[in-house]
């Protein structure tokens, strides 16, 4: 899904994709697979919500909550993003619904 930049407004549109995958790890050993992933794709270092060329989220990790300085789960955006909702909900991943998300009016 492509869409306006967020943060940042004056680059490229992004290309978007929420993913479900299967890990036997822990959420820790799950950012640092997403860190070397982002490395291989070819992120530098550049200024926050700056351009990019790969960005790996971790959105939620089953019912796990995390609140460390370098990994907040769920993801504390969630709700912010259109394109993460509607993944989510393509997912079916608690019917687009992040947690902290307020309920849609047209839903009730």
């Amino acid at each position: 899904m492509e869409t306006e930049p967020w943060g940042v407004t004056d680059q490229p549109r992004f290309l978007n994709q929420v993913l479900e995958v299967e890990w036997q790890g822990s959420s820790r050993r799950l950012l640092t697979t997403a860190k070397a992933v982002e490395r291989e794709g070819g992120r530098k270092p550049t200024r926050r919500w700056g351009p990019r060329v790969i960005d790996v989220d971790i959105l939620l990790f089953g019912n796990e909550r995390v609140s460390e300085p370098d990994l907040v789960i769920p993801h504390p955006r969630i709700a912010e993003r259109p394109f993460v909702l509607a993944g989510l909900e393509e997912l079916g991943a608690g019917g687009g619904r992040a947690p902290g998300a307020r309920p849609d009016p047209k839903n009730l």
